[in-house]
């Protein structure tokens, strides 16, 4: 924001010399951090384009506006997500866009990042005698409405704003899986867990990343030493860990980085591709309709979608192998 331009508007409106100081300390401290100058709700609703009553509505009943539903995970148990309706869905991605996106993000978090990917977080942690993996547990859940009302106010916003901008992005009083505005507050919250991890893995002579909830640190040996370290360091910021996946791989054995192997180069999971050799040599031979039909427990709402989707990955990979699958892929007749 121009400060001078603030000045004069004030100064235009008639107000006095010591409230003027006010708005422009408030203006230059949020300047300074590249943040977005917002001085009220009723400055955030002329931004967002939206009545300031039907914006105060949405905060005072933002549990009102989502749908709860379960997906399996990859272990057999269920995974709550929280979809917010259409429009408060407009509202967070605004938040996003206009004024999380202005936060910085630690270097060393992978996930949810703009120009960073799954890849690039398991690259750091090729030909490594060892690899360990750390869980976070119920990550999302665990971030609590108090912790982004204080991301915000500890940046300089207003206890109003930092109120409704949490409100905005909280459910229930947590932070919703499923809310656009989710994964990006999630690695603001996590810099200060980011930096204690790297600054204790640049001491082990180790490599340090993160990616959504999964914590990696690969180096020598001496690794083993630091486990409890580590842990006590996740604890300390206020997240649990799920123990069931505490990993620590040597280099004798597969290594896993998010679900990437990483002995040597970065590479999918023979299983993951063979589960996709075997899907076109059926559809191949019998038809997909006729494939589909045998598969059912496996059937897919979008089935050539979702296996475009398969090789698509493996081609960001290991982008030789992806490429020959996308042309297998086009020979398949999918009207069959």
């Amino acid at each position: 924001m121009d400060l001078n331009l603030l000045e004069s508007s004030l100064t235009q409106k008639g107000y006095g010399k010591r409230y003027k100081k006010i708005c422009i300390n408030y203006a230059k401290a949020l300047n300074e951090q590249g943040l977005p100058v917002i001085f009220d709700n009723n400055h955030l609703s002329l931004l967002m384009g939206i009545e300031s009553k039907i914006l105060g509505h949405y905060i005072m009943n933002s549990n009102k506006f989502y749908k709860e539903y379960q997906i399996a995970k990859s272990n057999g148990s269920l995974r709550t997500i929280s979809t917010p309706s259409y429009n408060m869905k407009t509202i967070q991605r605004w938040v996003l866009d206009n004024v999380l996106s202005s936060f910085a993000i630690h270097s060393n978090a992978f996930g949810f990042v703009k120009g960073r990917n799954i890849k690039d977080n398991a690259l750091l942690h090729t030909k490594k005698k060892v690899v360990l993996n750390i869980d976070i547990k119920n990550f999302f859940p665990t971030i609590k409405f108090d912790r982004i009302f204080y991301m915000f106010y500890h940046h300089g916003y207003t206890k109003e704003l930092s109120y409704t901008l949490a409100a905005l992005t909280t459910y229930n009083g947590s932070l919703p899986q499923g809310a656009p505005t989710s994964p990006y507050i999630s690695n603001i919250l996590c810099q200060r867990m980011d930096k204690r991890l790297l600054a204790l893995a640049k001491k082990m002579n180790a490599d340090y990343s993160r990616y959504a909830d999964d914590i990696t640190m690969s180096g020598d040996e001496n690794v083993r030493q630091y486990i409890e370290t580590i842990k006590s360091i996740i604890i300390n910021e206020g997240f649990d860990i799920n123990y069931k996946k505490l990993r620590l791989q040597t280099d004798n054995n597969m290594q896993e980085v998010t679900g990437l192997i990483v002995n040597e180069d970065v590479k999918v999971k023979r299983k993951y591709k063979k589960r996709l050799e075997q899907h076109i040599y059926y559809c191949k031979k019998f038809g997909v309709y006729s494939h589909l039909k045998k598969i059912e427990s496996e059937s897919k709402s979008y089935f050539k979608e979702y296996l475009y989707g398969i090789a698509n990955f493996i081609k960001m990979i290991e982008p030789d192998e992806g490429l020959e699958f996308l042309k297998k892929l086009d020979e398949i007749n999918w009207g069959n």
